[in-house]
């Protein structure tokens, strides 16, 4: 017998000798008071009420985690953190854990010592909590606001992640019935500020938590005359729209807004299976309410719905999303027993984690043809386009996703007229029959982008993995799984996309971009290629109407940015109303097209310092760093200037600006200041440069 098939026959004997002694385990936890599941926490209630609320139900999970049940597991898990500081770090946390568990897994070898050896079981505890003492650094932060269904959901997907590989970190904020909105949203804001989830699922109408709900499920299951849910719904969505412009406020990332399919049943409709799981009056609240959360999700930035309808239907229906996961028998209710549901969101949100952790941060979508277009092949005769398809990759390029041809083939053998993608769609067209490794590795270099910002789209799995294989960090999709064009759908709510202005005309500065580098390939002397590309920039104050494009500056320019400090839109704010500091946005054009602002500067008029000075990698190259300091010098008057660098893994391309610029570092440059004296000349614009 190999080793794991003996420790799973060692765990499996340890589990039926559990079993076999529950009474005994849950005395054992008892007497172990704070060193024990509990830890001696006030908040388990008295002795009886945690014992058969916690320690009864925690006791069959034990059993079925070590029988190799995976649900059981990943219960037992979370429930040993029920009582445990979450808000304390995970060194701390698994330090406190690691001592607690030492004196427990004792008591626990001496309560079997008549049937193992007390080494043996004590070492099988060590290694099955091991996920559990020393969890592996997240893949993914995942941040969910709402009652008790998350506290579910979360058990699970954490499983998940740990058995994908990908772990994933998560924390909780409860929408309750007991502290105001206004209240609740503070404690919201204040979390996602500090915790910078990747993603934050919000559900307020899933287990009838925020009292609003509350009471029209209740009015709703009556059989009222008049009543109408339309009216009750404008202020349950008043309540998530503030919620999310709340979150807006701190964060752009995906929202996964859950639309209720109305679990928990009504008692009476939970026991008599005849009667339907809904009343009338509950159904139309439900369907009032997905009308409206839809529609605030397609007229807000970066919203992914979640419908739970669609997830129940996938269990069976509502009923057996409101089933318990578990046999009564098997591990008993405690304080919120977990529902069908909550393990099946899990199993979404996964899926959502995947897509995200291919499509996230991803800028350009390479697209084969033949048989992932459309089926067959265009050369050959008449083909059969999947227009859904490509009106999904139009909806991705008009959101900034940048498109590049890649299909082996004559050019002159694709019908264009026959497709709803134009050739303008494509920033670059790569169709020939070059080894498609070779023309993603001239587009990475035409587009001037890392090798992660690139996802392939093609059916044929060889050349996946030839181009995966060949350049590491591109990222590959199966045109043929369904799950790949739900992940392209989802690809429109993550924040690499958008619907500014800028996004759609993302394709255009690109290509122009492109053919900038096409110039500048040309064997001539550097000043001379810059002049001939007609270079004009502007340097101004900035203004509340430039509040997008600085946020967007501020959040997602990590290279040349001399702080990296991610201020909120409210702080933003402040400094354009502060007489102290001002703020200066750059905008650049040349005889291609304009660039649009693509730089800014944070300046502190009080102590004449450059807090922040941020320029999008677009415009890197071309000197308008020292246009704009010698420009927001020049509106502050004479000097001394001070200018603030903190270096991190990613800003090394800033790291050179203000020494360029004529800086001295400040004392020993420790700190990262540095001071250009009063009378010193400082930076000036680059020749080729023209001030408009």
């Amino acid at each position: 017998m190999s080793k794991p098939a003996a420790d799973n026959y060692q765990r499996y004997r340890l589990a039926d000798a559990l079993a076999a002694r529950q009474a005994q385990l849950i005395q054992a936890w008892e007497k172990l008071g704070q060193y024990g599941p509990t830890g001696g926490a006030s908040e388990s209630g008295p002795a009886a009420l945690a014992r058969d609320r916690y320690l009864h139900p925690l006791a069959r999970a034990l059993v079925g985690a070590l029988s190799g049940a995976p649900d059981h597991a990943a219960l037992y898990f979370d429930e040993r953190l029920r009582y445990a500081d979450r808000a304390t770090s995970r060194a701390a946390l698994s330090t406190s854990l690691s001592q607690n568990m030492a004196i427990e897994f004792a008591a626990i070898a001496e309560l079997v010592a008549d049937v193992f050896p007390a080494d043996r079981v004590r070492q099988d505890l060590w290694d099955f909590h091991a996920p559990l003492l020393a969890p592996p650094e997240p893949a993914s932060k995942v941040l969910f606001i709402g009652d008790c269904l998350f506290v579910e959901t979360r058990a699970f997907l954490i499983h998940h992640g740990a058995q994908s590989g990908h772990p994933v970190d998560v924390r909780h904020v409860f929408f309750g019935a007991r502290p105001p909105a206004a209240a609740v949203n503070t404690a919201i804001v204040n979390e996602v500020t500090r915790y910078q989830p990747d993603l934050i699922g919000l559900s307020l109408f899933t287990f009838a938590g925020v009292p609003p709900y509350a009471s029209a499920w209740r009015r709703a299951a009556l059989p009222l005359v008049g009543w109408r849910a339309a009216a009750a719904v404008d202020g349950l969505v008043g309540i998530v729209s503030e919620t999310i412009a709340d979150i807006r406020t701190v964060s752009d990332r995906t929202i996964a807004l859950h639309v209720p399919c109305g679990v928990p049943l009504d008692g009476a409709r939970r026991r008599l299976t005849a009667l339907p799981a809904h009343s009338r009056g509950q159904r139309r609240l439900l369907t009032a309410l997905s009308r409206w959360l839809t529609e605030l999700a397609d007229a807000t930035e970066n919203v992914l719905l979640v419908s739970e309808a669609v997830v129940a239907a996938g269990l069976g229906g509502v009923r057996a999303a409101a089933a318990h996961a578990f046999a009564d028998d098997d591990v008993p209710p405690g304080y919120a027993h977990t529902t069908a549901l909550g393990p099946a969101l899990a199993v979404h949100y996964r899926d959502i984690l995947r897509d995200y952790q291919i499509l996230g941060r991803a800028k350009a979508l390479l697209v084969d043809f033949d048989n992932t277009l459309w089926q067959g092949v265009m050369a050959e005769g008449a083909v059969g386009h999947d227009t859904t398809g490509q009106e999904l990759l139009r909806e991705l390029k008009n959101a900034g996703v940048l498109l590049v041809a890649l299909s082996k083939n004559d050019e002159r053998s694709i019908r264009w007229d026959e497709m709803v993608l134009s050739a303008d769609d494509f920033v670059l067209a790569k169709i020939n029959w070059r080894p498609k490794p070779e023309n993603v590795a001239a587009a990475i270099a035409e587009l001037d982008l890392g090798a992660d910002a690139f996802v392939l789209l093609d059916d044929n799995p060889a050349e996946r993995a030839l181009v995966t294989g060949m350049i590491p960090g591109v990222a590959a999709l199966d045109p043929a799984d369904p799950g790949t064009w739900r992940a392209l759908r989802r690809w429109l709510a993550f924040p690499s996309t958008g619907r500014t202005e800028e996004a759609r005309r993302r394709t255009q500065m690109y290509r122009e971009a492109a053919g900038r580098r096409a110039e500048l390939s040309e064997p001539l002397d550097y000043a001379t290629v810059m002049k001939s590309l007609a270079l004009r920039y502007q340097v101004r104050p900035a203004t509340e109407a430039d509040l997008p494009r600085m946020m967007a500056l501020i959040e997602r320019t990590s290279q040349f940015n001399t702080t990296t400090l991610r201020h909120t839109v409210a702080e933003v704010r402040a400094l354009l109303d502060s007489a102290a500091s001002r703020l200066f946005v750059a905008s650049l054009r040349d005889r291609f097209g304009r660039l649009g602002i693509v730089a800014m500067a944070v300046f502190d008029q009080a102590e004449r310092r450059f807090d922040s000075v941020i320029m999008s990698c677009r415009a890197m190259g071309f000197g308008l760093e020292f246009a704009l300091l010698r420009a927001v010098m020049d509106a502050a008057g004479p000097g001394p200037f001070l200018g603030r660098f903190i270096p991190t893994d990613r800003n090394g391309p800033a790291a050179g600006l203000f020494e360029q610029a004529g800086f001295h570092p400040e004392g020993d440059g420790a700190d990262g200041g540095w001071v250009l004296p009063a009378r010193s000349v400082g930076p000036l614009p680059p020749p080729w440069l023209t001030r408009e």
